[in-house]
């Protein structure tokens, strides 16, 4: 009779944490279920936002733009906000990042087929880079367009960039319209450019 006895004894410290040990394991299934809604609502968010066009709407977007004068590669100053009655095609770029080459030949096509036109101006602007590695990146590159330097930073932040490659318009009033984040086409450039001199985008 001890033996059943004990075997009862024994058992009961062993059975009475059971129900402990699973709600434990509830708990746990609780929580790892979460973080797996969580992870996957996050997921959606960054999906949908993956699909959105490199265009939006900043803060900066209808206001002025910056009054700011900066040097000139080749020489002298620009005044970003001394061009009034032209639009201006403003793109922050360097000569080391990847988008910024892809987008190099839909910028030379565009500039090209622009550059003679009386209210039209384009700006490159370097972004985290130096003057001297862009001159030579400038070597035997058809860059007709005026490339200026940022040597404190200050138009990058003035124009709220987040990177390079980035493309703003501002129209002949000197109010910038359009932003484009990211590699730019030429149908993105056109219609920049067509926002900026008040005509229909298509």
């Amino acid at each position: 009779m001890s033996g059943p006895a004990g075997t009862t004894d024994a058992a009961a410290p062993d059975a009475a944490p059971a129900p402990r040990r699973r709600k434990r394991g509830m708990t746990a299934l609780v929580v790892a279920g979460s973080v797996l809604v969580v992870f996957a609502v996050l997921s959606a968010v960054l999906a949908s936002r993956l699909g959105e066009s490199a265009e939006y709407t900043p803060p900066l977007l209808s206001r002025p733009v910056p009054a700011l004068t900066l040097p000139n590669l080749d020489g002298g100053n620009v005044d970003l906000a001394g061009y009034d009655g032209k639009v201006v095609i403003v793109n922050f770029f360097n000569s080391w990042c990847i988008p910024c080459k892809e987008e190099e030949p839909s910028l030379i096509a565009f500039h090209r087929e622009h550059a003679d036109e009386d209210d039209f101006v384009m700006v490159g602007i370097i972004r985290d880079d130096t003057v001297g590695a862009v001159k030579r990146w400038r070597e035997g590159r058809d860059i007709g367009w005026t490339l200026v330097d940022d040597p404190d930073g200050r138009a990058a932040v003035e124009f709220a960039t987040t990177g390079q490659p980035e493309t703003y318009a501002v129209n002949p009033d000197g109010v910038i319209v359009a932003r484009h984040l990211g590699r730019a086409t030429t149908r993105d450039l056109e219609r920049m450019l067509a926002a900026a001199r008040g005509e229909a985008v298509s």
